[in-house]
């Protein structure tokens, strides 16, 4: 299962709904472009190190992003964006769960729901 980036803000932010909803789950991924906005959320370096290790620990295998999952997000940007409001990183996070063939966990199914090819589990916090 691909997680989105919120629920993994939730964790961080101590939300044991969300970390009971990660810890039933066996095969933990997340796209380079949620760790890259996790990132962005650091507030200094100790942060991004905390971050890291939460990762390394929970066990997260990061989707590289790939020509493919360039030119699927791309697809869906030119198809969705005017219409429903995907953005950059959501339709990168959404090519990298389809392309794998993995249902995207989030409590954002709203940011989603464009993508008929897109199976969703949505988590509310």
């Amino acid at each position: 299962m691909v997680i989105d980036t919120d629920i993994l803000i939730w964790c961080l932010r101590g939300n044991a709904k969300a970390i009971a909803a990660l810890d039933g789950l066996k095969m933990r991924l997340i796209s380079q472009i949620t760790r890259m906005e996790l990132i962005l959320g650091c507030r200094d370096k100790n942060e991004i190190i905390l971050l890291k290790r939460f990762l390394a620990d929970g066990g997260f295998r990061v989707i590289p992003l790939s020509q493919e999952i360039g030119n699927r997000a791309d697809l869906y940007l030119e198809e969705k964006h005017l219409a429903h409001g995907i953005g950059l990183p959501d339709a990168l996070i959404a090519a990298s769960a389809s392309l794998l063939g993995q249902t995207l966990f989030t409590a954002n199914a709203k940011h989603f729901r464009c993508i008929s090819e897109l199976q969703l589990k949505r988590f509310t916090p």
